[in-house]
This record gives C-alpha cells, structure tokens and sequence, in this order.
C-alpha cells in the first residue's frame, strides 16, 4: 500500500486540485479512495465504516465508490494486503543484512516493531477487526508466518541444517506470536525503545532456535523407561 500522503505542493490532494471535478485520472481518484477508506476504518472498525460515508470524504457518488474498489470487504482486503506486503518486505530487507541465525532474528524482529511503530494505527486496527469472520486478520498473519518459516530455514540450510517443514511452521509461529504481542503491549508503553525490546526478545528465543536449527533438525525428548 502506498504511504499516506498529506496536504501540501505534490500532495495527493494537491494534485487532485489541478483536475476540474470528473475529470480527475481513474489511477488518481483510485489512490484518494483508498487513502480515505485506511483512515476510515481506522476511525471507525469494519462494520462502523460505511461506503456513504467513504464517497462523502472523497467527494464522489458511492456507485463511483464500488466502480473504483469493489465491495467495502473487497476494499478492507486490498488495504490489509497492502500492510502484509510493506511488512513482509520490511522483515525480507532485515533478514538480508545478517549472515548468522541470532543475527537475523534480531534484525527482523527489530523491522517488525519498527514497522509496528510507523503503522501503529492502522495495523493494530486492521489487526483487531474480525472482518469476513477472521479472514482478513489470519491473512494479516499468514503471509508473516510463511515468510518467517521460509527464512529460518533457509538460515539453516546455510548453516548446514536440515530442518522439517512442521518444525519450521511451529517456530514461526511461536517468534512471530511472541514479538505480535509485544508489539500490540508496546502501542501503550511508547517509553520503551523497539531496539532494547528487540535485543529482550532476541535474548529470549535465539537461544532456544538456535539449539533446535541444528544439523540433527529438531530434538525429541528420550523416551522413558517403564519401571518394572
């Protein structure tokens, strides 16, 4: 999803200006809407944002609304994978910088909540809102999940690993369910730096990956003796 842009010389608004009303380019009008339904849905949830209220703030009919966007559920989709792609992209570009295990984890947890903090609105509340019954905020989740797992493993086999694909699954969940919920904590302790809650993080779940991304793939306890 493009950033948000604010009033001003080669603002969004700005460049709509320069257009007399109905001739303003599909590609132009198209982003406007978009803008405004972001800011709408995170003012208001799901179910409390309207498309009347959505064409009111762009200043168009709402059948000009669904021509552009489709339906209000096709348009909060389009935005949610907007802000999954810009995540997804964040924590690949993290990722790239190391060579080691701990070190890649550090760096993309750290994008992570970095990420978190300069979309702290909109993605805490899309995060939030139970759209389409769950579906929008599990593929807000999904994509992070299967980029974290496709990571780890490539980390292992540069580190001569081989690890099983359900290990893999199992460890992006419990890193990426680990630093979500840090990051959802840290919206309201903004005192606390996103580079020592990183480095906090990184303490606690290096030590445990690193051991478990191993040449032996993941440990299985010993079974135990039945006493006779």
């Amino acid at each position: 999803m493009k950033k948000r842009h604010t009033a001003g010389p080669g603002s969004l608004s700005a460049q709509i200006a320069t257009f007399a009303h109905g001739r303003v380019p599909r590609a132009l009008r198209r982003q406007q809407v978009l803008e405004h339904a972001y800011e709408l849905f995170v003012e208001r949830g799901y179910h409390g944002a309207s498309m009347d209220e959505l064409a009111r703030r762009v200043g168009v009919t709402k059948p000009v609304i669904y021509e552009l966007v489709g339906s209000k559920e096709q348009l909060f989709r389009e935005l949610a994978a907007g802000i999954q792609a810009e995540l997804a992209a964040s924590v690949t570009a993290a990722f790239a910088t190391e060579r080691e295990l701990a070190g890649r984890l550090h760096a993309g947890i750290l994008a992570f909540l970095q990420f978190a903090q300069r979309r702290s609105r909109g993605w805490a509340a899309l995060l939030s809102m139970e759209a389409g019954g769950g579906e929008v905020t599990a593929m807000l989740r999904q994509e992070p999940l299967a980029l974290v797992a496709a990571l780890l493993g490539e980390g292992a086999r540069s580190a001569g690993a081989s690890v099983d694909a359900r290990t893999l699954e199992i460890l992006a969940q419990a890193i990426n369910g680990a630093v979500e919920f840090v990051a959802l904590w840290w919206q309201t302790h903004p005192d606390v730096s996103a580079e020592s809650l990183a480095a906090l993080l990184q303490g606690l779940l290096a030590p445990g990956l690193v051991a478990i991304v191993k040449p032996r793939g993941l440990a299985r306890p010993r079974a135990r003796r039945r006493r006779t």
